[in-house]
C-alpha cells in the first residue's frame, strides 16, 4: 500500500537568514551594521567597549537610591504626622465654629427679645404720652378756672368807683363788688381780676374796715376789674343775669361811677397759691389708705 502522507518540509535545516521574515532581517541587520559602526569609532578613539563600564558595579546609583529612599520615608513621616496635626486643627476649627454659632444663635435671640422689648417699650410708651398729653389739658384747663395761671384774651375792662363826695355809707363795699363778680360769671366771663388780683375759689373779697382786701391783699378805689370772655355779649348777658340787675340797682341808687370798655386782649396774673389745711383726698380713707374717704371741711 502506497504511503499517501506529505512530506513536512525540511525547515530546520535551511539558514537562519533564509528562515527569517525579510522584515526583521533587515531591520536587525541595519541595527548590527550601527553598532558595530559606533564600536569602531569608539576603538579608533581609544574608548573601553561598553561591557567593560557594564561590568563595574554601580555604586553611584545605589547611593542615590538609597537616599531616595530615605527621603521618601522620611517625607512619608512627615506627611503622617502632619495630617495627624491637620485632623486636629480640623477638629479644633470645627469646635470653635460650633460653639461661635451657638454664640450667635444666643445673640439673634436677645436681639430678637431686646426688639420686643423694646416694641413693647415704644407702645408703651405712645399711651403714657397719651395718657401725659391728656393729664396736662386737665391741668391747664384746672389751672384756667382755678386762676393759677396767666391768661389773656378778649374780654371786657369796667372801672367802678364811688360817687363823688359820697360818705362812708355810700362807699362801695365788698358785696358790691361780689355781687358784680358773680354776675360776670353768670354771664360767661372766663377769668376775672379786680385791680391785678385774680379771682378764685380759695380768695374772696373782704372788707377790713373801710379797705377792701381781695386774695388778702388791699385794694383802692378805683376798682378795676378785668374780665376775659365774649366782650360782644358779655354786657348784654349781664344786664339779663339776677346778680347783674342787683348790681346797676346798686349803681343807680348809690350813684357809683360805672365804666365798661370792650378790650381786644386783656392779661391777667396768676392767683397767688395757697395750702390746702384740713383737705383729704376722696378715696382715701382719713389713715391715708384708699377707699372709703370723704372730704373734710
Amino acid at each position: 500500500m502506497p504511503d499517501t502522507r506529505t512530506a513536512e518540509p525540511r525547515t530546520r535545516d535551511l539558514p537562519e537568514h533564509v528562515t527569517t521574515p525579510l522584515l526583521t532581517l533587515i531591520t536587525a541587520r541595519s541595527m548590527d551594521e550601527d553598532y558595530a559602526h559606533v564600536a569602531r569609532k569608539k576603538a579608533a578613539a581609544g574608548v573601553a567597549p561598553a561591557t567593560a563600564t557594564r561590568s563595574r558595579p554601580h555604586w553611584a546609583s545605589l547611593v542615590a537610591i538609597g537616599v531616595l529612599g530615605v527621603l521618601a520615608a522620611v517625607v512619608a513621616a512627615q506627611t503622617d504626622r502632619e495630617a495627624a496635626v491637620t485632623e486636629l486643627s480640623r477638629a479644633a476649627l470645627i469646635e470653635q465654629i460650633d460653639a461661635r454659632r451657638a454664640e450667635v444663635r444666643d445673640l439673634q435671640h436677645g436681639v430678637a427679645d431686646l426688639t420686643r422689648s423694646n416694641a413693647a417699650a415704644a407702645s408703651k410708651g405712645v399711651t403714657v404720652q397719651s395718657q401725659l398729653d391728656d393729664l396736662e389739658t386737665r391741668v391747664r384747663r384746672a389751672e384756667l378756672w382755678t386762676g393759677y395761671t396767666p391768661v389773656h384774651g378778649p374780654g371786657v375792662r369796667i372801672t367802678v368807683d364811688n360817687r363823688p363826695g359820697v360818705d362812708v355809707n355810700g362807699e362801695i363795699r365788698d358785696e358790691d363788688l361780689a355781687v358784680l363778680v358773680d354776675g360776670l360769671f353768670q354771664a360767661g366771663a372766663e377769668a376775672i381780676a379786680i385791680n391785678d388780683q385774680r379771682i378764685n375759689a380759695l380768695g374772696g373779697i373782704r372788707n377790713t374796715s373801710r379797705a377792701i382786701h381781695v386774695n388778702g391783699r388791699p385794694v383802692n378805689a378805683p376798682y378795676v376789674v378785668s374780665v376775659i370772655g365774649d366782650n360782644k355779649t358779655l354786657q348784654a348777658r349781664l344786664l339779663e343775669s339776677s346778680e347783674g340787675q342787683e348790681w346797676f340797682a346798686l349803681v343807680n341808687g348809690l350813684g357809683f361811677v360805672y365804666t365798661p370798655q370792650n378790650v381786644d386782649d386783656i392779661r391777667l396774673p396768676a392767683a397767688p397759691e395757697r395750702p390746702l389745711r384740713g383737705v383729704i383726698e376722696d378715696d382715701v380713707d382719713p389713715d391715708g389708705t384708699p377707699g372709703g374717704g370723704t372730704t373734710a371741711p
